[in-house]
C-alpha cells in the first residue's frame, strides 16, 4: 500500500509546478509562436535570463531545464529545436541550428538492476561556425569543435573535432574541411568517402 504523502509536500509541488508553468508558458508558448517577432522573442528570453546574443531564433524552439544557455551573435536557430539545459549549453558565433535539432545534457545510469533513476548531467559545447543538420540529436558530455558540419539526422555521442564533417548514428568522421577539392573528388572517386546514414 501506497504510504500518504503529506499537505505541505503536496502544496510545495504545486508552487513549484505552477512556477514552472507560468515560465514555460512565457518562454515556450509566448516567445516560441509563430507570431511572436523575432526581436520580440530575442527580448523575452533576454529578459527571462538566457544569455542569446542573436534574434535569429526562430518559433517553436523549446526551452526547459536552466536558463544556462549561451547563443552567440550571428546564429541562427531554425524552428521546432529542442533545448534541455539541466547542465549548460554553449552555442559559438556564426553557426547555424537545423530544424528539429534536440540538444539533451541529463541521462541516467544503467546498472545490473536495470535503470538508475538518479538524473546525472553533462554540459554541451557547440564551437562557433558549426552547421547542424535537421534531426541532429546532441547527447551530454558532448563538445562539437569550431567549422564542424553534421549532417542531418545525425547523433553526436562523442566529441567532434573541429574543422570536419561528421554523420550517422552514432556521428563518425566523413572528411575534414582542409581536403583540397582536387583531393575530396580522387577519394570520392576511390569510393573512400562515404555518404551520411
Amino acid at each position: 500500500m501506497a504510504e500518504a504523502v503529506g499537505i505541505r509536500p503536496l502544496v510545495r509541488s504545486i508552487v513549484q509546478d505552477l512556477s514552472w508553468g507560468f515560465r514555460s508558458f512565457i518562454t515556450n508558448s509566448i516567445a516560441g509562436s509563430p507570431l511572436c517577432p523575432r526581436a520580440v522573442r530575442y527580448a523575452i528570453l533576454r529578459l527571462r535570463g538566457f544569455d542569446v546574443r542573436t534574434p535569429k531564433v526562430q518559433s517553436r524552439c523549446t526551452f526547459t531545464g536552466s536558463r544556462d544557455i549561451h547563443i552567440g551573435a550571428r546564429t541562427s536557430v531554425n524552428v521546432w529545436c529542442y533545448f534541455e539545459a539541466v547542465a549548460p549549453i554553449r552555442i559559438g558565433e556564426d553557426s547555424h541550428i537545423a530544424m528539429f535539432t534536440t540538444i539533451i545534457t541529463s541521462s541516467h545510469g544503467v546498472g545490473p538492476a536495470g535503470i538508475d533513476h538518479t538524473r546525472v548531467s553533462a554540459p554541451v559545447t557547440i564551437g562557433d561556425r558549426c552547421w547542424l543538420g535537421a534531426h541532429v540529436t546532441v547527447l551530454p558530455g558532448v563538445t562539437i569543435g569550431d567549422d564542424v558540419i553534421v549532417a542531418a539526422g545525425a547523433v553526436v555521442t562523442r566529441d567532434l573535432a573541429g574543422g570536419a564533417v561528421y554523420g550517422g548514428v552514432p556521428a563518425r568522421l566523413i572528411r575534414t574541411l582542409d581536403e583540397s577539392p582536387a583531393a575530396r573528388s580522387r577519394a570520392g572517386a576511390e569510393g573512400q568517402l562515404t555518404a551520411p546514414s
